[in-house]
């Protein structure tokens, strides 16, 4: 894990925003160099928790999120409140507790070596995979308050409904929703899903889909396999961007325009 302190600036906000990146992060806050985001793309104040992202054109937070070592396809949205990706405990272990596998767990040993000098940790480390990778697909709807466990899939065009607690795989476009969340239903028919599937339009800008009608899936699907198959529709062009590398980036900027001024 490679951190590193961001001060999400008025002027940095500004950059951002001019690059396609809206976001409603302030202060300075550790951001590991594998967080990456596709342009346009809306983060509001959305907690990374440190740890690697990968966030798709078209997608958005609302506020509140948090986001932990997981990447969400385009056009997905992401309701206020909703976890996604957090850490997981051993169940099976003598302690749930992360001393057992985290080196320094927020300082309980830094403590004791302070008040006592002669204090060195005895118990042996263990190794534990607390974060595995969270995927979620394109054109995702996650409800307000969601909670999806680390390590969980889920299918591109699912919906998960508010308050539900994902421990499972989401099959595409199913809807789920409780605690812990089963599916109710599937947006569509089978046949639908799969020509959905071979289609994968997120990888198209829809806004410059003239005279498509959204509310008609079908027939969207049949005009978009026409423009597609007569070459009339290119892929979105766009590269991600890491957040780290665009604020040292910023950072020259500023220095360069300040040092000018002198």
């Amino acid at each position: 894990m490679s951190l590193h302190r961001i001060d999400f600036s008025t002027g940095f906000a500004e950059h951002l925003a001019a690059l396609g990146i809206a976001t409603g992060l302030h202060g300075a806050i550790d951001i590991d160099e594998r967080v990456m985001v596709e342009t346009p793309v809306t983060l509001g104040s959305v907690d990374f928790w440190q740890a690697p992202a990968e966030v798709g054109a078209f997608s958005y937070f609302g506020p509140g999120c948090t986001f932990a070592n997981a990447s969400v396809g385009r056009y997905s949205s992401i309701g206020p409140g909703a976890q996604v990706g957090m850490t997981r405990h051993p169940a099976d272990w003598l302690t749930t507790s992360p001393i057992g596998y985290v080196p320094d767990f927020l300082n309980f040993e830094r403590h004791l070596a302070g008040h006592h000098p002669d204090w060195t940790r005895a118990l042996p480390l263990q190794e534990y995979d607390l974060r595995p990778a969270t995927r979620i697909g394109n054109d995702v709807w996650i409800g307000s308050r969601a909670f999806i466990k680390d390590g969980v899939t889920i299918g591109d065009g699912a919906i998960i409904g508010a308050h539900s607690v994902v421990t499972h795989d989401v099959p595409p476009y199913a809807i789920v929703v409780g605690s812990p969340a089963q599916i109710i239903r599937y947006r569509f028919a089978d046949t639908l899903i799969e020509r959905l599937h071979r289609l994968a339009w997120w990888r198209c800008n829809l806004l410059d889909m003239p005279a498509l009608d959204v509310r008609d899936a079908e027939g969207c699907i049949d005009e978009l396999e026409r423009r597609i198959e007569a070459g009339e529709v290119g892929a979105l062009d766009t590269q991600p961007i890491g957040l780290v590398e665009e604020h040292r980036r910023f950072t020259e900027i500023q220095a360069f325009l300040t040092q000018r001024r002198a």
